[in-house]
């Protein structure tokens, strides 16, 4: 390889990082909205089961704790955002709740208190949950990228 390419790679590669590690601007009417729209979240999932929906199974009960640990720390998470939202603060919250968001995938595909009439159904929907873990671990790595590129900048 030339020194051309290797600059011109060296290059791509610090317009990445310097996208990556770049603050969003951060909207009031985001986190408002975000925390609204966990409250109505929060107010479902604790009701599914006194709805009597016929593919939800009473072990939904088993993972209830996590999605209520999940939403509530979303809607706290925003809550913060309001007042401080640094990016490496950001960041930092972001990767928590990555970490919760993995933890209901797992817990919805481990324990998986749904019943559907077609098999196929449930075939996509753990498929779906496997998804988003490997989706959720990658948010995460770039996440702890991105706060790492946060962290030595202003240092």
């Amino acid at each position: 390889m030339n020194e051309t390419q290797d600059n011109g790679e060296h290059s791509k590669v610090t317009g990445f990082l310097k996208k990556l590690s770049k603050e969003k601007k951060a909207k009031t009417s985001e986190f408002i909205g975000a925390i609204i729209v966990n409250a109505v979240v929060l107010y479902v999932v604790n009701n599914l089961l006194s709805w009597h929906l016929g593919f939800i199974l009473p072990s939904f009960q088993d993972v209830l704790w996590i999605l209520n640990l999940s939403i509530g720390m979303t809607i706290i998470a925003n809550i913060l955002f309001l007042i401080y939202h640094p990016g490496w603060f950001r960041s930092i919250m972001q990767i928590i709740l990555n970490i919760l968001g993995f933890m209901v995938c797992y817990y919805l595909y481990t324990i998986f208190p749904f019943i559907f009439s077609n098999a196929a159904y449930t075939i996509v929907l753990k498929i779906l949950l496997i998804l988003g873990m490997v989706g959720v671990i990658i948010a995460s790595v770039v996440e702890v990228v991105r706060l790492i590129l946060q962290v030595t900048k202003t240092t």
